[in-house]
């Protein structure tokens, strides 16, 4: 697919899919993810900032769109909206998809050394860490004949480290389980439900990472990852980042969100491009105002164009 038309995936694509599956996690986690979601539209800017183009699809129902792409940057007040949105769809998608399948699915808290590490040292080699981490877990992973696959949450803790949360289909098979209240091998008193590996801790300090780390497992997929997804509108767009920063990750086998590619979709950037719209001689149904007057701008001020092409 041209690049460009992936500016369509987290800006109107999935947009129906993702409004029906509001609709099912509202009916088991009431209204503070409506609330929060709602937040999100009524946040969202009119225009991106980065002038994503403009792209023209035919949607389900036959009608043709104009809208503005998005330009997928989290710090983008229009699209880091958007894209929020998209990411809590697929992981609660992804979640339920798994679960499905008849996976248990397991909650993983992994948090940065102690005093010891500063932050530029965290934000510098977090990626590796983690990766690290996750490579082990793979590698144990296969050998119990697990297929490990994860969805990977970071945001920053108040001393500013990074901090991640993980839904995720593996667990070691050291883990041993530790009711809320009771003691756990380290001398604390659990604080919820979880699940104690030695080999995961050691894992976790292997790789660079602390030992505060934690484990357990998931009772309500669609509770978690409605969870985990929080932090997404919470602090992905207002917490800055390194350039490049891995916000949230997905393992390649996380379920995607259905692929509801338009049949016909295509960017305007050129003046051509507006010609091949004016073509289709149908009519276009714009997005916002903002998409109305772009049309005008570059359509009405040829005649020949503006006897095809109606905007409405």
């Amino acid at each position: 697919m041209n690049a460009l038309l992936d500016l369509l995936s987290t800006s109107q694509k999935s947009e129906q899919f993702f409004r029906s599956l509001l609709q099912d996690v509202l009916i088991t986690e009431g209204s503070e993810i409506e609330a929060t979601i709602q937040a999100s539209f009524t946040e969202q800017a009119a225009i991106c900032e980065r002038h994503a183009p403009f792209i023209f699809f035919v949607d389900n129902a036959g009608k043709g769109r104009l809208v503005q792409g998005c330009c997928n940057d989290w710090t983008c007040p229009r699209c880091g909206q958007i894209r929020a949105r998209h990411e809590y769809g697929r992981i609660v998608n992804g979640a339920k998809a798994l679960a499905g399948q008849g996976k248990q699915l397991y909650f993983w808290t992994l948090t940065c050394r102690g005093a010891d590490c500063s932050v530029e040292d965290a934000e510098s080699n977090y990626l590796l860490w983690t990766n690290r981490l996750l490579s082990s877990c793979r590698y144990q992973a296969k050998k119990a004949h697990v297929d490990l696959a994860y969805v990977q949450v970071t945001e920053r803790q108040k001393r500013q480290h990074p901090h991640s949360h993980l839904i995720s289909t593996f667990v070691p098979d050291d883990a041993e389980e530790y009711t809320s209240g009771s003691k756990l091998p380290n001398g604390r008193i659990a604080k919820h439900d979880c699940l104690w590996s030695v080999w995961f801790r050691d894992a976790n300090k292997k790789s660079g990472l602390g030992t505060e780390c934690d484990l357990s497992a998931i009772k309500s997929p669609v509770a978690v990852a409605v969870y985990v997804s929080k932090y997404l509108f919470k602090d992905a767009m207002k917490t800055k980042f390194p350039k490049s920063w891995k916000r949230i990750r997905y393992s390649q086998n996380f379920p995607k969100l259905p692929d509801r590619t338009p049949e016909l979709a295509f960017p305007l950037i050129k003046l051509e491009d507006w010609k091949r719209l004016a073509a289709l001689d149908m009519t276009v149904y714009a997005e916002d105002e903002y998409c109305l007057h772009a049309a005008y701008a570059r359509l009405v001020t040829n005649v020949r164009l503006s006897r095809h092409v109606s905007i409405t």
